[in-house]
């Protein structure tokens, strides 16, 4: 029964991040994959960077990302951010804007915004089953991992799905789920948790979503 790990929008929280590994590892996450924002608002970019390194932990570029390694050298964060090291920032560069891999005989595309790019934002005004259905189909996906939004979605439609994990800063920076997720790969089914206590926290499925309610949520999209 194998299990990915999701998380997203770590921020510059490295103690999110170990939080998250560590509950992950003992649900019984085989592999962990990151769909960006390693970086900006929380002040420790090369722990957060140099974890995931370690861990060998796969992550597509956010939007602060790229706007890390756009920064000139020792250029403020306008986020607040840390300033990423040189180590960091190299990489930093080497990340990619989407990632496509096989797993289980399932492929799986990961991207930070969402397949137009990283600055857009999946939301139920925005993307209708139509337009996610669209992005499913034209990329020959079965699953679809973004992140961005700070903010837990599910979406599922003929055995395919598209997840967001939410983010994973608990930082009082910025607006946050603080939460991860882990998949299911046979069933597709996707539970998400809560970073610091581990507990499993209830989604709503996103509209027009072939899977119904399970629970009230204290996530509304």
């Amino acid at each position: 029964m194998p299990q990915l790990g999701l998380i997203s929008d770590i921020h510059g929280d490295p103690i999110a991040l170990e939080l998250a590994w560590a509950h992950l590892t003992l649900l019984g996450a085989d592999s962990i994959v990151c769909a960006g924002d390693l970086v900006g608002y929380g002040p420790f970019p090369d722990r957060v960077v140099a974890f995931l390194h370690e861990h060998q932990i796969p992550s597509v570029r956010g939007n602060h990302d790229r706007w890390a390694i756009e920064r000139p050298p020792h250029e403020p964060d306008e986020f607040g951010g840390g300033s990423p090291s040189p180590e960091t920032r190299v990489l930093l560069d080497r990340l990619e804007p989407s990632l496509v891999f096989d797993r289980s005989g399932r492929v799986i595309v990961v991207v930070h915004g969402s397949p137009r790019g990283d600055m857009d934002f999946i939301t139920p005004r925005t993307h209708p089953p139509s337009i996610l259905d669209g992005y499913l189909s034209s990329l020959d996906a079965d699953i679809i991992i973004h992140g961005h939004t700070h903010q837990p979605m599910c979406y599922r439609s003929a055995q395919k799905l598209i997840v967001n994990p939410g983010s994973l800063v608990s930082m009082p920076v910025v607006k946050t789920s603080r939460t991860f997720a882990l998949l299911d790969l046979d069933s597709l089914d996707v539970r998400f948790f809560d970073v610091e206590s581990g507990q499993p926290v209830a989604v709503e499925p996103w509209p027009g979503s072939e899977e119904p309610p399970t629970a009230p949520s204290r996530f509304t999209s």
